[in-house]
C-alpha cells in the first residue's frame, strides 16, 4: 500500500498466488477474478457493484466506481498485461453465460435489481465504508504489528471479523495491534466494547488446542458497524498458511517470516503444518 497526499490510494500486488495444486496463478488476474462485476442472471452480482476501470497505464490499472471521482490504482509487477487479462476475462465470462458489467458507463439493470433484491445486505455494504476505507489505508498494521502468520476476514451481519493465527511458540502481542488501530490522530475512530482474553489462562492441557483472545470494536462516533478481532494461538488450523518454505516461494519477506514462523523451533512437523 502506499497512500500520498497528491495521488489515489496504490496497492502494489505480489506477482502471483500458489494454487494448492502448486500452480502459479498471476495476482493481477486473481485480483480481477474477485473485484470486477459480472451477473448470474436472476441470482446476484459478483464482484463490486458499480466498479468499472478509468484507466489502464502501464502496469497500473485504475479503478473507479460509477457516478464519483473516487480512484483506486492496482499497481502490477513490471510487464503486467491488464488488457490481455481483461479480454481473457471477459470471454471466459461471455462463454459461461455470466455478463460481465464492467464495461458499462452507468449503473446496469443486472447491478439496479441486485441492490434492490439484496437491500439488507448492500445497505450494510454502505454502512462498512468508513471502515473498509479506513482499514485499506492502514493495511500494514496486520503485517507489521502483529505476531500472525495468517490474517483472514470476512463480514456478517454488521461486523467485519478478523482472524489472526500465531503458532504456538511465538508470543501473542495483541496490544500493539489493537493500540495502534485505535490510536489517536492516526489510527481509526474504534473503541473497545467487549472483550474476551485468555493469555493468563491455565495452560492448555493439549497442544492441539487453540487459545483465542476476541475484541470487538465500535466506532468512536457513533457510525454503524465494527469490528472483531480473533487473535489465536496454537497449531496451524490451517496446514497451507502455516508452510514458511511456500512463503518463501511466494517472495515474503524473510525477516517477518523469521519473526512469526521461526526455523529453530521444537514444534513438531505436524504442528507447523510441513
Amino acid at each position: 500500500m502506499r497512500v500520498r497526499s497528491d495521488e489515489p490510494i496504490v496497492v502494489h500486488l505480489d506477482s502471483h498466488v500458489e494454487l494448492a495444486q502448486g500452480d502459479n496463478y498471476p495476482m493481477a488476474f486473481h485480483a480481477l477474478d474477485h473485484l470486477l462485476p459480472y451477473a448470474e442472471p436472476g441470482v446476484q452480482v459478483n464482484g463490486v457493484p458499480g466498479l468499472r476501470i478509468a484507466a489502464i497505464r502501464g502496469n497500473s490499472l485504475h479503478l473507479t466506481l460509477v457516478n464519483t471521482n473516487s480512484r483506486l490504482i492496482l499497481r502490477g509487477i513490471p510487464g503486467t498485461s491488464w488488457n490481455e487479462f481483461l479480454d481473457e476475462r471477459w470471454k471466459s465470462l461471455d462463454a459461461d453465460g455470466y455478463p460481465p458489467l464492467w464495461k458499462s458507463p452507468r449503473l446496469t439493470t443486472h447491478e439496479r435489481d441486485d441492490a434492490d433484491s439484496c437491500r439488507l445486505v448492500r445497505q450494510t455494504e454502505l454502512d462498512m465504508q468508513w471502515l473498509g476505507s479506513g482499514l485499506l489505508r492502514r493495511v500494514a498494521l496486520f503485517h507489521t504489528s502483529s505476531s500472525a502468520y495468517s490474517t483472514r476476514s470476512w463480514i456478517t451481519d454488521d461486523e467485519w471479523i478478523f482472524e489472526l493465527d500465531t503458532r504456538s511458540d511465538v508470543r501473542l502481542d495483541h496490544d500493539t495491534l489493537l493500540s495502534r488501530l485505535a490510536a489517536p490522530g492516526w489510527g481509526l475512530p474504534l473503541r473497545l466494547s467487549s472483550h474476551h482474553c485468555t493469555c493468563d489462562d491455565p495452560p492448555l492441557p493439549d497442544s492441539q488446542y487453540i487459545r483465542q483472545c476476541t475484541y470487538h470494536l465500535v466506532n468512536s462516533q457513533g457510525l454503524p458497524c465494527g469490528m472483531q478481532i480473533r487473535f489465536r494461538s496454537g497449531p496451524a488450523m490451517y496446514t497451507d498458511d502455516s508452510g514458511r518454505e511456500k512463503l518463501l516461494r511466494l517472495g515474503a519477506n524473510t525477516g517477518w517470516l523469521d519473526r512469526v514462523l521461526p526455523e529453530d523451533n521444537n514444534n513438531s512437523d505436524e504442528e507447523t503444518g510441513r
